[in-house]
């Protein structure tokens, strides 16, 4: 391989790694451009110079991208503390793939969710750098010929032949850059002539720009958590109980069935989060559910403090590498809704954390709309005397003992603060595209009722 850059240059570059790697720096290298060949080599001829333990490298195929899970690839793929990804194509190849078609999303709705994730990936710590690769039209031919691979061409994913460069006309793209070229997140245009000086250009843009942010860390502006929905927990009826409910329960059971089949075959996709006070009824709803499933189809997620590799991540990317494929359910007992409840009032997030949130989650669950993804979030809903009821219960029974512990009890102790997060949480998250629903839980077979109602409901209204 010819040596496409100075040694001086490679030596700075490998120490600016090893400063990545000691600093726990998460950075993120975006490329895009106007030929697949010439974006292959590049990015080949960059990922070349750097150690190959500290880099992951993603190929982002945004035209075929169907399902929740495709792209929340762009948060799964992110990268760990000390690492570098590096994005060969990314959301902008799907803004332009927009710009080119009379789709149903509109491209400005689309820059402005993309300028949100890159405010929660900037925000939460990770360094952006993206690159576009220019090419003029006049020379586009003679530059993919010498500086492209030259490779057979093929219908697979290793094929460099999959960008339209009149897709990428200057009068559509450079707009698109100037609108998102934000202080968290800069572009660099490196026009593309040479290999030599073109490498020497992105890695000079890749050091400048590392390094830059390392010494000067973004620090985003302070948000509140603040309440802009219906708060549907205000008008919970905790005398509710239920009637008839081996019968309907059958009857709900076989219509979740059947509409499960549906799902499948539509290729969209549901997502379910339960959250609620302890003790309230998540664990059997949720046993009740999917007694109506086929587990082929559906997966569930408890959730619990971050451990391992979750640790090395932003908060979202847990949740992001557990979304559904086409056709498929997922079930959260327990979510990301950890931010807005226990971690502000334990102490387990910092305040700025906290207020960025809301703001957080409403990107994140719109991502998942915007993709196909049915979202619905359950609000289990008791009172502090059913509950303390239900906790003696379970002390004196030796087969669920185990369900208590000494956290709930101390939870218990401060219910009030909890149900103001609560209230907060709900009304600054209640969305019209992933909308709370409280469950009455006094009657635990009502509450199993309306859960298995709600899901057969939406998924009639959504897929009938």
């Amino acid at each position: 391989m010819a040596n496409t850059i100075s040694d001086e240059l490679a030596e700075e570059l490998t120490l600016l790694q090893r400063r990545i790697v000691d600093g726990g720096h998460q950075v993120l290298v975006v490329f895009e451009g106007r030929s697949g060949r010439v974006m292959g080599r590049v990015i080949n001829e960059f990922m070349n110079l750097l150690e190959p333990r500290g880099i992951t490298y993603t190929h982002f195929i945004p035209e075929a991208m169907t399902s929740p899970r495709d792209m929340l690839r762009y948060i799964a793929r992110e990268p760990a503390k000390g690492k570098i990804s590096i994005y060969d194509r990314s959301w902008y190849s799907r803004i332009v793939a927009l710009a080119n078609e009379d789709g149903e999303m509109d491209v400005e709705e689309m820059q402005g969710m993309a300028m949100s994730l890159e405010r929660y990936l900037a925000y939460n710590g990770v360094i952006l750098v993206k690159v576009f690769l220019n090419i003029p039209d006049e020379t586009m031919d003679d530059i993919a010929q010498r500086i492209g691979k030259k490779r057979i061409k093929c219908s697979t994913f290793l094929t460099d032949d999959h960008i339209d460069p009149k897709k990428w006309r200057d009068k559509l793209v450079m707009p698109i850059i100037a609108s998102t070229n934000k202080p968290y997140s800069p572009w660099d245009i490196v026009d593309v002539q040479d290999l030599d000086v073109c490498m020497s250009m992105v890695v000079h843009t890749f050091i400048d720009r590392v390094t830059h942010r390392i010494e000067h860390p973004y620090h985003p502006p302070e948000k509140a958590v603040e309440p802009l929905y219906p708060n549907p927990r205000k008008d919970a009826d905790l005398t509710l109980e239920a009637k008839s409910y081996k019968s309907e329960l059958k009857e709900l059971s076989e219509d979740v069935a059947r509409l499960q089949l549906k799902l499948a075959e539509s290729g969209r996709t549901m997502v379910l989060v339960f959250e609620g006070w302890d003790a309230a009824g998540k664990g059997g709803s949720i046993k009740r559910l999917v007694r109506a499933l086929n587990p082929r189809g559906y997966y569930v997620v408890p959730v619990a403090a971050p451990v391992g590799d979750e640790k090395v991540h932003t908060y979202l990317w847990r949740f992001a590498i557990n979304m559904p494929k086409a056709g498929h359910i997922t079930i959260f007992d327990r979510s990301w809704y950890g931010r807005m409840m226990v971690e502000p009032i334990e102490g387990f997030c910092s305040q700025e954390e906290y207020g960025r949130s809301a703001g957080d989650i409403r990107v994140f669950e719109r991502l998942i709309s915007e993709m196909g993804g049915i979202v619905i979030k359950f609000w289990m809903e008791v009172s502090p005397e059913e509950q303390l009821a239900r906790f003696n219960a379970r002390k004196a029974n030796p087969a669920k003992a185990w369900k208590i512990t000494d956290e709930d009890w101390r939870n218990r102790e401060k219910w009030d603060v909890y149900e103001e997060y609560v209230d907060r949480m709900i009304e600054a998250t209640n969305t019209p595209y992933a909308p709370w629903v409280v469950v009455e839980s006094e009657d635990k077979k009502y509450a199993r009722l309306k859960v298995l109602r709600t899901v057969k409901e939406t998924l009639e209204r959504e897929l009938d």
